[in-house]
């Protein structure tokens, strides 16, 4: 398929330039709007290939002039175009000015942006916490492995069968000894849990792995966080992926779901073999 796409874009010229606009509607954000600091913002995203297929989204947010790469997706739409939401929280720059840029397969490339102004007071919100949920690795046979970090509920690998599109959260022992946390939609983990590959919904849920590395939020100030303020300025997108490694007993490890849910790990108590499991906290937006 590479191949031939390949022999496409140096052979022939696409039918037109690749297209995106920011579309209008019920809750979607418009430039010039005014959000307050911590308010939910919903951006509607419409784009094609030009001919060629779409293999790239990248959104960037300009913060009083400084600028942060918030999703970077790689994807391949060959037909039917791009159309989609993406969320993200106001920030507390005065001007936040955003970037949406796509790709395709010929490498041709175009943007649109919009500016979000700071609106009065704050708009943090109320949080949803699970105090202890326990889930196996990959191999136990007690536990649960599949998390609904929405609610709460957990679904084991006999119990998931419906429940699919809900699973944002799995625990795994990685090859090279040490606890993960990671997502169906994430393509490593299938090496883990197999059954990930028949899946036709897999939620790609993001963790920001350079705070959880270096310690950044402590287990005290995850205790202490009362809304979703720790929640989202914590999560660093400069630093995320879908498998988050050394997820060790006490770490605190920020995360984004693919709904855009903004969240907290904590590693209460981390096991150890690939028929171990953890126990961990979560907080997340309601």
């Amino acid at each position: 398929m590479i191949s031939v796409l390949i022999q496409g874009c140096e052979s022939s010229i696409p039918e037109s330039d690749p297209f995106i606009i920011i579309k209008k509607g019920s809750g979607l954000l418009t430039d010039g709007a005014y959000v307050s600091p911590g308010g939910r913002m919903q951006f509607g995203i419409t784009a094609t290939g030009g001919g060629a297929a779409i293999t790239d989204l990248v959104v960037r947010r300009i913060a009083d002039g400084v600028p942060v790469t918030e999703l970077d997706k790689g994807m391949f739409i060959t037909t039917g175009g791009l159309d989609t939401v993406l969320t993200f929280t106001r920030g507390y720059a005065d001007v936040e000015k955003w970037v949406f840029f796509i790709m395709n397969a010929c490498r041709d490339t175009t943007s649109v942006s919009l500016t979000v102004l700071k609106g009065s007071g704050s708009a943090y919100g109320d949080i949803y916490y699970y105090p202890s949920i326990v889930l196996g690795y990959q191999d136990n046979s007690v536990f649960p492995q599949f998390l609904d970090a929405h609610t709460g509920i957990t679904y084991s690998k006999t119990t998931v069968a419906g429940n699919e599109s809900l699973t944002d959260i799995v625990m795994l022992w990685h090859v090279n000894n040490y606890p993960t946390i990671s997502c169906p939609g994430y393509t490593q983990t299938q090496l883990y849990y197999p059954l990930f590959s028949s899946w036709s919904d897999r939620n790609t849920t993001t963790y920001d792995y350079g705070t959880s590395d270096n310690n950044l939020i402590t287990v005290g100030q995850f205790d202490a966080a009362e809304n979703d303020s720790l929640l989202t300025l914590g999560y660093k997108p400069a630093s995320v992926s879908g498998f988050c490694k050394y997820a060790y007993t006490g770490k605190v490890i920020p995360f984004k779901t693919s709904d855009g849910r903004y969240g907290l790990v904590k590693i209460t108590e981390a096991g150890t073999g690939t028929d171990g499991s953890a126990e961990i906290a979560i907080k997340i937006q309601k």
